[in-house]
């Protein structure tokens, strides 16, 4: 197992064989297409590179590719997507010892970079599972049940997984991303972007280049910068609303979702974020009791320890059958937005009425 992607482009000693796979499908495609453009520089070497698609090449045809020598560059570089997909589900024993391929992988040529991605559901998670002394038998029988040519590789060749980034941990890979580029980003900016862009990683990462482009040399990222990208109102907008339902302000949350609404469709946006704002409260309940560190409820919590301060104030507004009460509103209006014609301004108004509602008020009473 490789670590770092990032270590190979910059020193350009590529492994003869490299196998990459995981979940998280945006960052193996990332550093596929970085690994190729690393070695695969100059038009010199693209006269030695190749590139193949499992799902209708065979792997007769890459054998030679792979097997030949170099014609103008120091390797030949044979790129090879859906690497699964040239081998039958079963990987029978009489398929690894009759494959043209397992010779290539037991004496690979010194002279060829075979980059392999695959999307094998079977090799999810190994590479945690290695990395906890308590998961070590789990690692060790998914290993022993992978079919041909994946034990093979993952034994003794090199290769790098990808897990799922999880939703708490976005915000966290986008301000790294960001700080990789020399750039500082305000806790309440990166939380915008990434409310904007959804739990996808590829969409996080398509409005960090925008953001990016957009103030060029300047270091730090501020909400205003992340809404003049995004095209979202620097004073209506989804953090803003949270606040004001956290104060049980209804004039103001009224005020701020109608221009929400007017000025693009965001019934969705608004629905999928309060709901997380209102389960993040209700788990606070009891994390509150065993802390006050802002930054461990922070992680616990999977948010900027910027926001613990405002999450608390409303705990002190609403009780728990409140925020149960808050929970059961939005999927109710979640329920009206999907089935019904009716109109979205309104759904989210009768949602606003039973959430910000005085104590006792059940749900569209």
């Amino acid at each position: 197992m490789l670590e770092s992607i990032a270590h190979i482009v910059k020193t350009k000693k590529f492994p003869p064989v490299l196998l990459l796979f995981g979940e998280e499908e945006f960052l193996v495609d990332e550093a596929y297409h970085a690994l190729i453009n690393a070695a695969v520089a100059t038009e010199q070497d693209r006269i030695d590179f190749d590139t193949l698609d499992g799902e209708t090449a065979t792997v007769e045809a890459a054998v030679p590719m792979v097997s030949a020598f170099p014609f103008m560059s120091a390797r030949r570089v044979v790129a090879i997507k859906n690497f699964e997909a040239m081998f039958t589900a079963r990987g029978s024993k009489k398929e690894q010892n009759t494959s043209p391929f397992i010779k290539l992988l037991q004496e690979p040529p010194e002279t060829t970079f075979l980059l392999l991605r695959a999307n094998l559901k079977e090799l999810n998670g190994l590479r945690n599972k290695l990395g906890n002394p308590k998961q070590q038998e789990q690692a060790k029988k998914q290993i022993a049940g992978l079919k041909f040519p994946f034990k093979t590789l993952i034994e003794n060749g090199s290769w790098i997984e990808f897990p799922k980034i999880h939703e708490r941990d976005i915000a966290s890979w986008a301000a790294n991303r960001l700080r990789e580029r020399g750039k500082e980003i305000m806790p309440e900016a990166v939380e915008f972007l990434i409310a904007k862009a959804g739990a996808s990683l590829r969409d996080t990462h398509n409005e960090i280049e925008k953001l990016l482009i957009f103030i060029q040399d300047k270091r730090r990222i501020t909400p205003d910068d992340a809404a003049s990208v995004v095209g979202a109102s620097k004073t209506y907008n989804i953090f803003e609303l949270q606040k004001a339902i956290g104060e049980r302000n209804l004039q103001r949350s009224l005020s701020i979702m109608a221009n929400m609404l007017a000025a693009e469709r965001q019934e969705i946006l608004i629905i999928t974020m309060l709901t997380r704002y209102f389960l993040i409260l209700f788990k606070l309940i009891e994390a509150a009791q065993a802390t006050k560190n802002t930054f461990t409820l922070a992680q616990t919590m999977g948010i900027s320890a910027f926001f613990i301060p405002e999450y608390l104030g409303a705990l002190q507004r609403y009780s728990p059958a409140e925020i149960e009460n808050a929970i059961f509103a939005l999927a109710v209006a979640d329920k009206t937005l999907k089935s019904t014609s009716e109109s979205p301004q309104i759904t989210l108004q009768k949602m606003l009425v039973a959430i910000i509602a005085p104590c006792g008020t059940p749900a569209y009473a």
